[in-house]
């Protein structure tokens, strides 16, 4: 960089000093006054920053990065941003939201499509970047995933190199970045290299490789690299190269860059809104989906029941993003991987914000959490003949067994489909089939990897917080036993998807629960209210054109998949059990259930449920690691599958459809 850059204005900053002489740092001074620039800040994680920067920090502006899209203004997408219920502490002030500023622009385009005055802005004025923009498809064409993650970061970083006044970048990955590791394993918070055979393989050289190729040779490809280094999808190849990229302009060009790690991000725990989820596609969408009845045998789950579940809640997240941003933009010394190997001092600080390391909770704890709750506060809508069921804690999945029970619950789901169509029920029909998307993904073998990610560096983070800040409740940068509790937190996420997704209100057994629910402000013309005055925020013309899986797209298909969820009761009412065993199947699932278990068993918090019968049989010294170890030594843990080299990468996301008559609504 040129002299009088970011890294050269960056230099001005002096670390605090706790009463012991360690150094500190503080979210609060390090954003006061501050011009910050966002990508994705209509996603989840993305809205979750610029609310918590509003609320907690003297800010001084905040740039966000939109494009317009289906018909939609940037200006307009902005303005529905801020009146979301995520918002209802701070968008009553004109003062506060003032310092929100669009930039109307596209990763994917020169220059960001900025205009050269939006440029020199850019360039003379920002001090701090955050970029969470990304696609989340998994499965998507790798072209596809490397155009939008890759290069579009690309991008950015070329523009950061200009930025005069920057003194901190935050990089917003995941941590599956490394999910082809070995089962069980831990994993620690650095940047591993990838090699064809002992020689180390360059991420650029990989990228162009595959972006020269046509899409279909590229795909072939493609598949080579994911079997050759152990990726389950195309998603966690890109962000693993994307990783290196930005590896790569801190030690060239000195970019102050972090990058932050996060799990399975689920829904908010504490302020501004807890139960608030923005993306129910994910985890929470799974369980809905469970609930509902569309996976009813125990045969469809794809997990262990011992092994970790790695989630965690958006507002530690959020919070570790800012703290990585102003240890940063202070010089703060975190990296424990470059304090013990000195060969790697040129690495940027890369922090884990997860939970199998702090505060890990196993899947089947989680289930039966998830369980307790659902018997307490059963659904409004279900199919008929459905049931719930219980998890052993010795169960195995069978890949083959979990693809028949995808399969079928696939044709059930496209001739609901069919039906909504033929009603004239187009929006519905499309939620729906978004919605059975969403779990078809997540619920996979090939990601079910029992990881450790490690915690070091976040802690370290969290220790060196100043006192003010982290006295003041503004940040939970941990999850910890100290400040969670995960039936607690689960069943305040579950309430704030029954009161989003079906639109009843939720209060048995939750009297002394955190779950609260704010309604969305319809801003424009155009939307539709609903009659509970929540903004259900879905385009006039349901059959738009849709680009799946893009970051800030996550909104759009939350209301897409919450609408099929309550929309389809009526359908499926006409639709029989299908696959093999059909309803005898369903009554064999009934008769695992605990009988009387609708009024027997308490939620968290009163009697013991089920959540506390599955943690006592666990037991409080139940080693993961070791379970995941024997499961592996004893053949039965099912491994990742990958597609055969000869085909190129195939979404996983397709409803199966008769040969003869290919649905064309969808």
């Amino acid at each position: 960089m040129t002299p009088g850059s970011g890294v050269d204005q960056a230099v001005e900053a002096t670390p605090f000093a706790a009463s012991d002489g360690t150094p500190t740092y503080s979210i609060k001074k390090e954003f006061s006054g501050a011009t910050v620039m966002i990508t994705g800040a209509s996603g989840y994680l993305g809205s979750l920053v610029v609310e918590q920067l509003l609320r907690t920090t003297d800010v001084g502006k905040i740039y966000v990065l939109i494009r317009g899209k289906r018909g939609t203004t940037a200006q307009d997408r902005l303005a529905q941003l801020l009146q979301k219920g995520l918002f209802h502490l701070v968008r009553d002030n004109p003062r506060l939201l003032s310092k929100v500023e669009l930039l109307e622009g596209d990763l994917n385009s020169d220059d960001l499509g900025l205009s050269q005055r939006e440029l020199s802005l850019v360039q003379t004025n920002v001090n701090i970047l955050i970029h969470s923009a990304a696609s989340i498809q998994l499965e998507a064409d790798v072209q596809h995933t490397l155009r939008s993650n890759y290069l579009g970061t690309r991008r950015l970083l070329a523009l950061a190199t200009q930025m005069q006044r920057l003194r901190s970048m935050v990089h917003v990955s995941t941590a599956y970045v490394n999910v082809n590791f070995p089962r069980g394993s831990t994993v620690d918070e650095r940047i591993f290299p990838l090699y064809f055979g002992q020689q180390e393989v360059h991420h650029a050289d990989v990228v162009d490789d595959l972006m020269s190729l046509k899409p279909s040779a590229a795909n072939v490809r493609a598949q080579m690299f994911l079997d050759m280094w152990g990726f389950p999808n195309t998603y966690t190849l890109g962000k693993n190269l994307t990783e290196k990229l930005v590896a790569t302009y801190h030690k060239q060009h000195g970019l102050p860059v972090s990058i932050v790690r996060p799990s399975l991000v689920t829904g908010l725990a504490g302020l501004p809104y807890p139960g608030y989820c923005g993306n129910i596609a994910g985890p929470i969408g799974m369980g809905i989906a469970m609930a509902v009845g569309l996976f009813d045998k125990l045969e469809s789950v794809a997990m262990v029941p011992t092994h970790v579940w790695d989630a965690v809640p958006g507002d530690v997240v959020s919070s570790v993003i800012l703290a990585a941003a102003a240890a940063t933009s202070a010089r703060m010394d975190i990296n424990e991987y470059v304090d013990s190997v000195p060969s790697a001092a040129a690495d940027p600080m890369v922090v884990h914000a997860g939970t199998s390391t702090t505060y890990p909770v196993s899947f089947c704890e989680a289930f039966y959490a998830g369980l307790d709750f659902v018997r307490q506060n059963p659904p409004p809508v279900r199919l008929p003949g459905a049931s719930l069921f219980t998890l052993p804690l010795d169960y195995r999945p069978d890949e083959e067994a979990v693809k028949r029970c995808k399969y079928w619950t696939g044709w059930k789901v496209w001739a609901a489909v069919k039906l909504l169509n033929a009603i004239g029920m187009y929006g519905t029909a499309r939620q729906l089939h978004y919605g059975y998307l969403g779990w078809e993904i997540q619920n996979s073998t090939k990601t079910d990897r029992n990881l450790f990610f490690a915690s070091k560096n976040l802690l370290q983070l969290e220790a060196q917080l100043d006192a003010g800040d982290s006295g003041s409740g503004d940040y939970k940068t941990s999850w910890t036993i100290r400040n969670g509790g995960w039936p607690r937190y689960i069943s305040t996420n579950i309430a704030g998807m029954w009161r989003q997704v079906f639109k009843v209100k939720v209060v048995k057994g939750l009297e002394d629960n955190d779950f609260k629910f704010i309604a969305n402000r319809s801003v424009r013309p155009g939307f539709k209210q609903d009659a509970d005055n929540t903004s259900a925020e879905r385009p006039a013309n349901p059959l738009a054109p849709v680009s799946e899986g893009d970051e800030d797209d996550q909104q759009h298909q939350e209301d897409m998949i919450s609408a099929g969820f309550r929309g389809t009761a009526a359908a499926f009412q006409r639709i029989p059990a299908s696959g093999a065993g059909g309803a005898a199947a369903s009554d064999a699932a009934a008769s695992k259930a605990p009988s009387g278990a609708d009024q027997d068993v308490a939620l968290p918090g009163d009697t013991p449920g089920l959540f506390q019968q599955m943690s006592a049989k666990l037991g409080q010294s139940l080693s993961y690691k070791a379970a995941s170890v024997s499961d592996v030594a004893t053949g039965n843990v099912s491994g990742g599958v990958m597609h055969s080299l000869s085909k190129p990468v195939q979404r996983l996301s397709r409803i199966p459809t008769p040969p003869s008559r290919r649905d064309k609504d969808v």
